[in-house]
């Protein structure tokens, strides 16, 4: 049942030289070998060429399906006609323009005409800043001093919410009242203090803990997990329900789950959340952040007449290839073009879990539109600590380097997202492989 580990690496490394020393050659330059963390990977990272529609090839020249989308982003695949005729044409316009354009206007009215719950749009460089910059906004509309986030939620990489997102179980307390603990060594020394942590699908609890703290709570700042955790539709709903009763703002999280459907999760939900920031999702592939909500939470930048002590700004914030790309990438993504991704999802879901059956290894697969997740475990996955405990992560790891040695390249782990180029084909030949793997040892 799956091969070993070793055996595993074994393979990769023969098939693999160029990669490897390509990954020496960069040893000497960067830390690790690598230009950021997540790119690091055991024994070593497998390098890019080129990709096109749903394929990667590697510096080895190999060809691979890719189920990982850079981060998911990749919703239209990689070099979409559309993105790259958009692209193509502001080359010609120039680079750095350094002023606004007729793109900005257009693209927000793209993302308010999908989203109830926006009225207004300001760009940012990543999903990162953007919530940055919502931690500020929030801060400044309520003169309140914490935010409130749910254990194991990732918003980003600075100090006002990089907490209590992996953190170790020995030191995470009660699962009803987690404590705050710092993602990162280097961290402010207030910012476990200004962050206090809720615990997923527990209504009880999060309750208790919002109505306690309400007059210090700037912004309840929610992250739907796309299927990465089991959380039901009426969570969301409760989230936004008591948030309002206590006139606190919920700020949605929309970086990754954009790609759930035309209106996000908030609108599988059927919520409107105060604020909501997007990030990856819809930028096409290029470096994008964005903070939407009701034209009176997003007065607060508005800096066009007095000074309201807050600004947004970046010199890259709104370039014009951002812009032309993410319009690009929503007017293609269509709510036909949804019904085609998430049709594959729902048979990727299905197919995966058929074949853990066949296989007799308990799984637990979760689905939310075009992204599946794998757990191996018979118990259910509701929050981050159950996402730690119960699954196999060594079998796990075996999979997906097994899946990797036939031409499946996962690098979103234990998370799958399919892309507008695939078709049914890609998704039963991926079942296919995974059959394999379950049986080799």
């Amino acid at each position: 049942m799956v091969k070993s580990l070793q055996s595993l690496e074994q393979e990769y490394i023969a098939k693999t030289p160029v990669s490897k020393a390509q990954w020496q050659k960069g040893q000497s330059s960067m830390p690790g070998g690598v230009i950021k963390g997540a790119y690091w990977s055991s024994p070593y990272p497998d390098y890019v060429d080129r990709a096109e529609g749903c394929y990667v090839w590697n510096l080895d020249g190999q060809k691979f399906v890719d189920f990982g989308n850079h981060h998911s982003a990749m919703l239209l695949g990689h070099s979409h006609p559309n993105v790259i005729k958009a692209i193509e044409k502001e080359l010609k316009r120039g680079l750095g323009l350094g002023g606004p354009t007729t793109l900005e206007a257009e693209i927000s009215e793209e993302i308010v005409n999908r989203f109830p719950s926006v009225d207004q749009v300001r760009f940012a460089n990543s999903g990162t800043e953007a919530s940055l910059h919502a931690t500020r906004m929030v801060k400044t509309i309520t003169g309140r001093s914490k935010i409130a986030k749910f254990e194991g939620a990732y918003h980003g990489s600075h100090d006002a919410l990089e907490v209590s997102v992996a953190t170790p179980l020995d030191k995470a307390g009660d699962s009803a009242s987690p404590n705050s603990i710092g993602g990162q060594k280097g961290m402010s020394s207030s910012a476990e203090e200004d962050v206090i942590i809720l615990p997923y699908n527990d209504i009880e609890s999060v309750e208790l803990i919002l109505r306690e703290n309400k007059d210090q709570i700037a912004g309840v700042f929610y992250d739907s997990k796309l299927g990465l955790l089991d959380i039901p539709h009426e969570f969301t709903r409760f989230v936004r329900d008591i948030t309002k009763e206590l006139e606190i703002p919920m700020v949605m999280d929309e970086v990754v789950s954009f790609r759930t459907g035309y209106s996000g999760a908030q609108g599988l939900a059927q919520i409107e959340p105060d604020i909501t920031y997007f990030g990856k999702a819809f930028g096409g592939g290029f470096p994008v952040g964005a903070i939407g909500g009701k034209k009176e939470f997003m007065q607060v930048i508005d800096n066009s007449g007095d000074s309201t002590g807050l600004n947004q700004s970046g010199t890259f914030s709104g370039n014009n290839f951002t812009l032309a790309a993410g319009l690009a990438n929503l007017k293609t993504l269509t709510p036909l073009a949804y019904k085609h991704l998430n049709n594959l999802g729902l048979k990727l879901s299905k197919g995966l879990s058929d074949e853990f059956n066949k296989a007799d290894i308990p799984v637990q697969v979760l689905h939310e539109g075009s992204a599946v997740a794998m757990y191996i475990t018979d118990k259910k996955i509701q929050d981050y600590r159950s996402s730690v405990i119960y699954p196999d992560h060594d079998l796990t790891n075996r999979i997906i380097l097994g899946l990797y040695l036939k031409g499946y390249s996962l690098r979103g782990g234990i998370q799958f997202t399919v892309s507008m180029p695939m078709d049914e084909s890609h998704i039963e030949g991926f079942l296919k492989a995974l059959s394999e793997v379950l049986k080799e040892s």
